[in-house]
């Protein structure tokens, strides 16, 4: 008996570490993605940026008269 209640706890605590280290995994690959979620949508507000004041600058040396 002694010997199955150490069996037991052995397995269940190599479960319960590879559950850890499964949602320690898990967490890091979810920060990864808003990370990288995050890093688009800047390079995409800055793109906008860029056309918008692109277009501006054109509309306005077009209304020039000169």
């Amino acid at each position: 008996m002694t010997v199955l209640a150490i069996f037991l706890f052995i397995i269940g605590t190599l479960l319960v570490l590879a559950g850890a280290l499964l949602i320690l995994i898990g967490t890091f690959l979810i920060t990864l993605g808003a990370a990288l979620i995050l890093m688009g949508m800047t390079l995409i507000a800055v793109g906008v940026f860029l056309l918008i004041r692109r277009l501006l600058r054109r509309e306005r040396t077009q209304s020039h008269p000169w």
